[in-house]
């Protein structure tokens, strides 16, 4: 017997997103893609010379930098920027930072750079949707929504970002995507912040 969606699962009529956003992006196809497009690229671009350019260290750029490289590595989707390691490096003792702010200021600009995934699953057919990780992803965000983009979000994998784009083409609410992917991400971040600044290697080791 199928399983019934949960109270907070996805509902579509004819795979269709129904809500006010998605109706406004219809409306505005060209200039959405045209925007989304711009904002990847960019990120793509200005987010790998300025890491090997050694703009977005961490060490040297505080709270700032954890946000801002987690800001460009979530966005541009493949760029090569491993946030979740530069704050690992940042968190060490003799860094001077605290581990906690430190998680959360990368975990925030994390949250806000999936946004281009989710925006993504408006558009048209793209590569990440032709993954064959695709259809199982997307249906089990339909299945448990929230919880579904919250252990996406808390385990460390390189799938989020086709979570990301199921929930965009599936209409799910903004507020509760930043919710649960936000909370997620601010555990995982935590996690890791703490056990660098512990050096606890086998946990650090994981990223």
């Amino acid at each position: 017997m199928p399983e019934k969606p949960t109270q907070d699962s996805v509902t579509t009529s004819a795979g269709v997103p129904a809500n006010k956003f998605a109706e406004f992006i219809a409306k505005h196809h060209s200039t959405y893609q045209a925007i989304i497009w711009t904002v990847v690229v960019v990120s793509v671009v200005g987010g790998t010379i300025s890491w090997l350019g050694g703009w977005l260290d961490v060490q040297d750029a505080g709270y700032w930098g954890a946000f801002l490289v987690n800001l460009v590595g979530s966005a541009a989707v493949v760029v090569p920027v491993p946030g979740l390691a530069a704050v690992c490096a940042a968190a060490a003792p003799d860094i001077g930072l605290n581990f906690g702010f430190l998680a959360l200021t990368g975990a925030v600009g994390s949250t806000i750079g999936e946004l281009t995934g989710y925006l993504a699953g408006y558009g048209s057919q793209g590569v990440m949707q032709k993954s064959r990780y695709y259809s199982s992803i997307r249906g089990w965000v339909v299945r448990r929504g929230g919880l579904a983009l919250f252990i996406l979000a808390v385990i460390p994998n390189p799938l989020f970002d086709i979570g990301g784009i199921a929930a965009g083409s599936l209409g799910y609410p903004i507020s509760k995507f930043f919710l649960w992917v936000g909370l997620g991400k601010a555990i995982k971040f935590l996690v890791v912040a703490y056990a660098c600044r512990q050096s606890i290697s086998w946990l650090s080791d994981l990223v």
